[in-house]
């Protein structure tokens, strides 16, 4: 009996050792896992200052307040635009690439400026050189195209003095600066044949010499300003100086002068496309 409540009691004080081992360990494994999350919590603020540091350091990067970080970022100034040359329908600068003009003005042509030839050599009559200058209205019209500073198109200009009628065609050539603005300077060169109609360019001369002909060759040179007015419209103020050849024939005699013609311009010119 004895011996039995000395084994029930050896077993007895077992079972509480044991229990009391199982009860230390999850203390020790809560203990652990505190001391674990304390340094991970340390690790991270660590982080996160470092972090602020080295942002605090970048040009125009943050500002750290309590719960929000600010970015400031230097905005770009957006370049200006530029301005069109068109307002609506009114423009600055001369649009389009065809041109149609018409033009008029006054005209002053000295039919023996530079070279008169001997009208008439005759034993009885002698030498006749007359000096011719005649003056009137002018009116014409041009076609042609534009490509950026030069132009080249055709040009047609009929011209009324009181003896005869001049009558001018041929090809033109010619520049316009756009780069000032409202106002545009052009100057142009022709190359022209010349007829006359109604009447002899010398007086007298028809009556002379029947079946009377009389046909030229000529240049001319030109400036002036031209001027936008509406988007699809123009004016150009200029003058003009020709230098006219005329060769004169009939069953009788031959002969032919040389001159100089200066015009004034008003043209008004349409730019359709």
């Amino acid at each position: 009996m004895a011996r039995l409540m000395m084994v029930l009691t050896a077993g007895l004080l077992l079972a509480l050792h044991v229990e009391a081992q199982g009860s230390t360990e999850p203390e020790e494994a809560t203990e652990a896992t505190a001391t674990e999350a304390t340094d991970a919590a340390e690790a991270t603020a660590t982080e996160a200052t470092d972090v602020a540091e080295a942002t605090a350091t970048e040009p125009g990067a943050t500002e750290a307040t309590d719960d929000v970080s600010i970015s400031y970022v230097a905005a770009e100034e957006a370049p200006a635009e530029a301005k069109p040359d068109c307002n609506g329908v009114y423009c600055k600068k001369v649009q389009g690439k065809l041109w149609i003009e018409g033009t008029a003005g006054p005209v002053r042509f000295n039919l023996t400026k530079f070279r008169a030839f001997d009208l008439l050599d005759d034993e009885e009559l002698g030498q006749l050189q007359p000096k011719v200058i005649v003056s009137g209205g002018e009116y014409g019209a041009a076609l042609g195209a534009q490509f950026k500073i030069f132009s080249i198109g055709a040009r047609f200009k009929y011209a009324k003095f009181g003896l005869f009628d001049l009558i001018t065609a041929g090809l033109d050539f010619g520049f316009l600066v756009k780069r000032t603005p409202y106002a545009h300077p052009y100057a142009r060169f022709g190359l022209n044949y010349h007829t006359t109609r109604g009447g002899s360019p010398i007086p007298g001369w028809d009556r002379l010499n029947e079946n009377q002909k009389v046909y030229g060759a000529g240049a001319s040179i030109g400036a002036g300003v031209r001027v936008p007015v509406i988007k699809w419209i123009s004016i150009a103020i200029g003058f003009d100086y020709s230098f006219i050849a005329l060769y004169v024939t009939g069953d009788n005699y031959e002969t032919g002068v040389v001159g100089g013609a200066i015009a004034g311009t008003f043209a008004l010119t349409i730019h359709p496309i």
